[in-house]
């Protein structure tokens, strides 16, 4: 399909728009991206490196223009789904998608809030015995969910993590890239100030939460997940306030309540699921 696109064509194509991403699309060219953001994207792809991609069903959330979702199936995903509910920038997704060929499905109208409602018909999958719902979803979790450049931008970050958990096969993978400050002893999230005034960690309307790295293991924790912490991959903004503000990214496995504590085992499945509860979960 991508073949019809002559490099010329792309080039003035991509010089109409504004990216976020940098993506490649043929030897040579690549949309123009963020320069700034090269060496965080680096830093995403060495925690990435931890994830074998092969065969596996792959969400991409907050996909934006796709870089992500792309590149999960130029690694040999075999199934790759990009969310967003930034629905403008389809635009730029369906043109590296025609392109480049792609076969990553998109879906730009579902909330990072609500994965489980949203991708339900992708997860359904099991009507050979009469099941109550949710136990028809057997097989069609996602092995890896990619939730980059996402956290700190939800007014609820907790909830998002939970909602990724739900989609994800207990084993599976979950690829975190976010804003934080760069201390891993003491738990602390920062808020970025009241409307209007949003300025105590980014200047930007959008920020709104900024965990320190063991708060975001914490959170992890508490929606059953585990950190790889051989996959942790840090860098510094360069940003001067009050906080060491830098990003980071890492890889955590996706477990079952039964790893976890057992008097807190089902506050945690209250808590990180509202339809129900699968079987694989428990």
């Amino acid at each position: 399909m991508g073949g019809r696109w002559t490099d010329d064509e792309i080039l003035a194509e991509i010089s109409k728009r504004t990216w976020y991403h940098k993506i490649q699309l043929r030897p040579g060219i690549a949309t123009p991206g963020l320069k700034i953001l090269e060496p965080l994207w680096e830093s995403t792809r060495k925690s990435r490196a931890h994830i074998n991609y092969a065969g596996k069903r792959v969400l991409d959330i907050a996909s934006f223009d796709g870089m992500w979702a792309f590149e999960a199936e130029q690694l040999g995903a075999s199934l790759v789904v990009a969310t967003d509910c930034m629905q403008p920038l389809y635009s730029n997704f369906e043109l590296c998608k025609d392109i480049l060929g792609s076969k990553v499905i998109p879906m730009y109208n579902v909330s990072p809030y609500n994965l489980w409602d949203g991708l339900k018909v992708l997860l359904m999958d099991d009507f050979t015995v009469p099941l109550p719902f949710p136990q028809q979803i057997r097989h069609n979790l996602f092995d890896i969910v990619q939730h980059t450049g996402l956290l700190y931008h939800v007014r609820d970050p907790l909830w998002t993590l939970s909602q990724a958990r739900s989609v994800i096969k207990t084993g599976g993978h979950l690829l975190l890239e976010t804003a934080c400050i760069l201390d891993d002893n003491e738990s602390k999230m920062i808020y970025n100030g009241p409307p209007g005034n949003m300025t105590r960690i980014y200047h930007d309307i959008t920020t709104y939460w900024v965990p320190s790295i063991r708060c975001l293991r914490e959170m992890l924790a508490s929606t059953l997940f585990e950190v790889l912490p051989q996959s942790i991959s840090t860098i510094s903004s360069g940003i001067k306030n009050n906080y060491p503000i830098g990003r980071v990214s890492m890889v955590a496995r996706a477990i079952s309540g039964r790893e976890t504590a057992a008097d807190s085992y089902a506050e945690l499945l209250r808590i990180y699921r509202n339809p129900g509860l699968v079987p694989d979960y428990l």
